[in-house]
């Protein structure tokens, strides 16, 4: 069974009707819903400075690029950054080798079109984009696209050999197989260009592929292991290095292809905003958030509902989320984080 979504607001609901301050009927008032994040985000310093974390699982998908080692977070999910201290470990790491090799992606190369045969774009190039690159077209000495192509705007290649791309609306759409059926050849004397308009290229599935496991070690394994520089070839080993501002995964030796990619980090929640999706976080952390609160709401409203009970509620909480670390998490299979997947090594310390 699907986990209900909650979010931050629910949290809140669900403590003022856990201390009868609001029927089922009701809903909190602009003073209930500022209040209780402000008061989420105080227990949250509190909670971290006692040991206690919220977890939470993330799983990021990407693709390497061939020769480059390190990759922070915000290359691997271009225009989003988590920084350190929401990472506390990594989970499984893995990557793909599909049946067809992958080729390192061209910046940029010229093309020419045949609207006859399927719409195709014939490269100058050796290399291909690969399904689901997002890529931009352009032309010089005022030649004109093939219809309707048009400059300016962002299409999505969908590989059909290194010599030939179609392309696609949306990244939905070339992942699909969706292509633009294009109605005339360019018209003009210069070249046509596709240029890619990222580095790192989108995760793509492959109908014929091999998954295999990145053992995760941890930073003095690395400098253990490591016997040359620049060594490219299939990645053995992963390890996670956080720093002030933004934490960096490591891969050795670095990858000799743009292998799609898995990983999955333990994070911890450090702070909230109003309406942010819990989704990824255990019931049983999420039941403590909520007596806490309540118990936390008691000072605003101290004609509250709060019996003995729920004190012993609360406290049993506590207690056990004190004894637990950020490496042992597993109080029991009811509050667990699992990761189910079957290529990670057994020496990982999961949730």
């Amino acid at each position: 069974m699907p986990q209900n979504v909650r979010t931050t607001n629910d949290v809140i609901n669900n403590a003022l009707y856990l201390l009868g301050e609001l029927g089922t009927a009701e809903t909190p008032d602009a003073f209930m819903l500022t209040t209780g994040l402000d008061l989420i985000n105080e227990l949250l310093d509190k909670f971290s400075s006692d040991s206690i974390y919220i977890p939470y699982l993330t799983t990021i998908d990407f693709t390497m690029v061939a020769g480059k080692d390190t990759y922070s977070i915000s290359d691997m999910i271009p225009g989003t950054d988590i920084v350190a201290d929401r990472i506390v470990d990594l989970v499984f790491a893995n990557y793909t080798i599909p049946g067809i090799p992958i080729q390192i992606l061209p910046p940029s190369t010229s093309y020419i079109t045949n609207y006859v045969v399927n719409s195709q774009l014939f490269l100058n190039s050796s290399q291909g984009f690969p399904t689901g690159t997002p890529v931009t077209l352009t032309v010089t000495a005022g030649g004109t696209l093939s219809a309707p192509l048009l400059i300016a705007t962002t299409y999505y290649a969908i590989f059909v050999d290194v010599n030939h791309i179609l392309l696609a609306t949306t990244f939905t759409n070339a992942m699909a197989g969706v292509f633009v059926i294009l109605t005339s050849d360019g018209v003009g004397t210069g070249s046509q260009i596709v240029t890619s308009s990222v580095s790192i290229i989108p995760a793509q599935p492959s109908t014929t592929s091999i998954v295999y496991p990145t053992k995760i070690i941890s930073k003095a394994e690395y400098f253990n292991v490591v016997r040359q520089e620049g060594l490219i070839a299939r990645p053995g080993f992963v390890y996670l290095n956080k720093q002030a501002s933004e934490s960096f995964i490591t891969y050795y030796p670095a990858p000799s292809q743009a292998y799609p990619a898995s990983i999955q980090v333990k994070g911890m929640i450090n702070s909230l905003t109003a309406q942010d999706d819990l989704g990824e976080l255990p019931p049983y952390y999420y039941g403590f958030l909520k007596y806490a609160l309540a118990r936390k709401f008691l000072s605003y409203y101290p004609s509250g509902n709060w019996p003995q009970q729920s004190e012993d509620e609360y406290q049993d909480y506590y207690s056990n989320l004190k004894n637990a670390n950020e490496t042992d998490l597993t109080l029991r299979p009811s509050v667990v984080l699992t990761a189910p997947e079957p290529f990670y090594w057994p020496n990982i310390l999961s949730y």
